[in-house]
Formats: structure tokens, sequence, C-alpha cells
């Protein structure tokens, strides 16, 4: 039985990738954060699939539905594991500076079916998670979220939003937002190395 040493490295740092590969390290994935840059005009507004209601985050009522919704959209994402309900709560809803105004949800026949859960961290406003079941992909609900994301942004003053995604995302995540008028900020690269369990004791 083995497990790994993990390390993250910007991609543009050539000298900590060659030493981390000259230490037997090995690229195993990459990821993006991705960015928009707000002017003046008022971005494209969100056309939404039929039958879709959207609406902002209720606290206490949709805690569940949300949660279980994300969990379903990202069963598919690399290295995804199931995270307990109480944790997703404490981490996401319970934290200082929690704003469910900028958590905006994608409801059909009383279902969520997608959400795009944003934050403003500083002076950056970040599309945090952004998901849609499986069902409901190839109808644009994604590109809606996201752009219902950026009109809601421009309108408190914001003019510059991002976000972080798997290079290599199986649902086509980085060429949704290059077609929302996205471009790639920074990429990180994750590296590692393998090690018996008799060394890692």
């Amino acid at each position: 039985m083995s497990n790994a040493l993990a390390n993250w490295v910007l991609g543009a740092v050539d000298d900590a990738r060659r030493l981390l590969l000259d230490e037997g390290y090995r690229h195993v994935r990459s990821f993006y954060r991705m960015a928009i840059e707000l002017d003046d005009a008022p971005p494209v507004e969100p056309d939404w699939p039929e039958g879709v209601e959207v609406r902002t985050f209720r606290p206490g009522d949709d805690d569940r539905a949300t949660y279980e919704a994300m969990e379903e959209a990202f069963q598919d994402h690399w290295g995804h594991g199931r995270r307990e309900f109480e944790d997703w709560r404490h981490r996401r809803l319970e934290r200082p500076g929690f704003d469910p105004s900028l958590w905006h949800l994608a409801v059909a026949d009383g279902r969520v079916v997608g959400a795009s859960l944003c934050d403003i961290h500083g002076d950056e406003n970040w599309v945090s998670t952004l998901g849609v079941v499986r069902e409901w992909r190839g109808r644009g609900l994604g590109m809606a979220l996201l752009r219902h994301s950026f009109v809601e942004f421009h309108c408190r003053g914001g003019r510059r939003v991002v976000l972080g995604v798997d290079a290599e995302s199986l649902t086509g995540a980085t060429r949704l937002y290059e077609r929302a008028g996205m471009h790639v900020d920074r990429q990180y690269d994750r590296y590692e190395k393998e090690l018996s369990s008799s060394r890692s004791r």
C-alpha cells in the first residue's frame, strides 16, 4: 500500500517544476484561475432554459437541497469525494462574511438543478462554485448562471470576476468559461511523488 506527497506550483515557475521532476515527482493535474474584466457596459443578460426559475439562497430552507445538488453536479470532478452535509454547512454557511444574496439557485419543478455560489474576498469577486446536475447539462443553464453572476457583481460595482477550474474538466467547463469571455489568468500544477508505506511512517 502506498501514498503520495503532493506539491502545487505556479505553471509559470519553471525552476520549481524542474526541481520537483528532479526529485521524482510527476505532474498529475493542472488547474486554471480564469478571469473576466467587466467594463462600464452591462454584461450580457442570461438566457434561461424553459422551466427554470432563478432565485437567491434561503438559509435554513435551501441548505440540504443546495448541498445535494452540488454533490451530484461534482461527482464527475477529478478527486471529488463526498463531504458530509454538516461539514459542508459549517464550511460554507457558518464562515465569517457569508452572504446568501450572492448564492444563485436554478430551480425546476421545485428542485435545485444548478447553482452559482459566489463570494467576495477583499477586492476579488469569486464564482466559488458553479454546478449543474447531469440531466440539465447541455441546455445553456451553466452559461445562464455564470452570466447572472456577472450581472450581479457588476450591479455591486465589481469589475473583475474570477473562478477556479480543472484544466481537464470532463464537463467542458473551461470551454464554457471561454465562451463567456473569460481567460486563463494563472495556472496551478499539481505534482505527486509516490511513497511506500514504510517510508511514510
